[in-house]
């Protein structure tokens, strides 16, 4: 039965997986009808879904047929396209009704100004004389009273045509237009005509009134490329979802915390929200990590996100990069190797936070096998780090400190990983060097220098410190 209860949660956290994915993939595709949109092509691809089915049937390595295969990922391609239609649908009711059900207000205007023109008051309007001049009707001055019309209905038509219709051009990169949070609304306009994203400042402040859009401006960085118009921005800075890619860059080696500042710096997130996020024990469940939080998960590379992304969508994007490295023969050489995922990953931090000189890296990780061997304390001075929260000199009084991380004190492993590894170190935890290290120290020179008895050590300490001394 307990067998029989862990494969069960085995299924269901693949089945979260599995729609977590799918409503991904629905929404690249969303994006790539966007882009269709945009260059006028077809939203159906044949020849596209053709080459998804070989590609995915490719992939397979069984149980299921190719035939089975091909039969969900056909009714997959089917909803993405779906969606796609609805999609386009939904912007085009929005660019003309604003979202809302019923004739946009350029209708109601164009309405109301032909009432104007039909209404019978105009027939029985009459115009006040001047002094010393008599009274005369409307129908005597009906030429200048069209004439008036007119010129207010041209009026408006140019308004609109200035307003709704896409006449900027931004060249190259754009221009990005970064939004404060409480900055005010005529601040946020004087700002989009100094940098010629809008071309009458007057105009977008009454359009916004009229659309009510402006108390809901949202801070956020904006791209503002291509072709657009004055109500495009308006929609852009009212919808809060930046079009602004940014890229970032998390090295390997990083905590949490220091991943959650650099993605608060680059992408305006909340570094504290990304950081009780990843360290919630529901996260790192509900992804299939293998740990209490997903520290030592993210993995470290180059990614492209959206200004303010939510916090979660980067957390499941960088697990999912760690999962696509952590494919099914590193799986099978930890097996190998009698290791779980949970222990590699701790080794392979340790080593990633020890490690200078990538040659040392698989002899670091072979001096830590061999002191558990043993049975001897790992005695790594980054857990040390680790466990006060700071990067800094590992003095003797810290060795003492009460935690779980504290590897002078506890054998084995610490409870998580220290930091996220790099692909380098994942292989050197998963393919140590053969050696009967047991030791190793600074050499002053970047690297280290590594000893298989505690005499030997010593002496390579002291002269670590006279080296030190010169």
């Amino acid at each position: 039965m307990s067998d029989m209860r862990s494969l069960r949660k085995k299924i269901d956290l693949l089945d979260k997986r599995i729609v977590r994915l799918l409503n991904k993939r629905a929404k690249y595709a969303d994006e790539i009808g966007r882009v269709k949109e945009k260059l006028g092509l077809e939203v159906y691809s044949p020849e596209r879904e053709k080459q998804v089915i070989e590609n995915v049937s490719k992939e397979n390595p069984g149980p299921l047929t190719d035939d089975a295969v091909g039969r969900v990922y056909e009714r997959i391609i089917d909803e993405s396209r779906r969606l796609e239609r609805e999609s386009a649908e939904e912007r085009r009711i929005s660019l003309t009704n604003d979202g809302r059900s019923g004739p946009s207000k350029i209708v109601h205007v164009a309405r109301w100004f032909k009432k104007l023109l039909t209404s019978n008051r105009l027939n029985t309007m009459s115009i006040m004389p001047l002094p010393g001049r008599e009274k005369f009707s409307l129908k005597g001055a009906g030429h200048l009273t069209l004439l008036i019309a007119g010129a207010i209905a041209a009026l408006i038509l140019i308004s609109c045509i200035v307003f709704f219709v896409p006449y900027h051009y931004a060249r190259g990169k754009g221009t990005i237009i970064t939004i404060e949070r409480g900055i005010s609304a005529d601040k946020v306009y004087s700002e989009l005509f100094r940098s010629d994203v809008i071309s009458n400042k007057f105009m977008f402040k009454v359009v916004s009134r009229i659309f009510s859009l402006e108390h809901k401006i949202k801070a956020g960085k904006y791209l503002f490329a291509g072709n657009f118009s004055d109500y495009d921005v308006m929609k852009i800075i009212a919808s809060g979802k930046s079009n602004l890619l940014v890229t970032v860059t998390i090295p390997e080696g990083f905590t949490v915390r220091r991943i959650a500042s650099i993605f608060h710096r680059e992408l305006g997130i909340d570094s504290t929200e990304f950081a009780d996020l990843a360290f919630e024990d529901s996260s790192s469940e509900a992804l299939g990590i293998p740990s209490r939080n997903l520290e030592g998960y993210l993995f470290p590379q180059t990614y492209d996100f959206y200004y303010d992304t939510d916090p979660r969508e980067i957390l499941e994007r960088m697990v999912d990069e760690f999962d696509n490295f952590f494919n099914d023969s590193l799986r099978e050489r930890a097996a190998q190797m009698g290791l779980s995922i949970s222990e590699v990953i701790k080794m392979a931090s340790i080593v990633e936070d020890e490690a200078r000189i990538d040659s040392e890296r698989a002899i670091i990780a072979s001096v830590y096998y061999n002191r558990l061997k043993k049975r001897m304390p790992l005695e790594s001075d980054p857990t040390i780090q680790y466990a006060i929260g700071e990067r800094t000199r590992v003095y003797y009084k810290d060795l003492k400190i009460d935690s779980p991380f504290n590897t002078y004190e506890r054998y084995g492993l610490p409870p998580t990983p220290i930091c996220s590894p790099g692909a380098k170190s994942i292989i050197a935890a998963l393919y140590p060097a053969q050696t009967n290290y047991l030791y190793f120290v600074a050499n002053g020179h970047g690297g280290h220098r590594f000893s298989d008895t505690y005499d030997e050590h010593l002496r390579a300490v002291r002269a670590y410190k006279r080296n030190r001394m010169r």
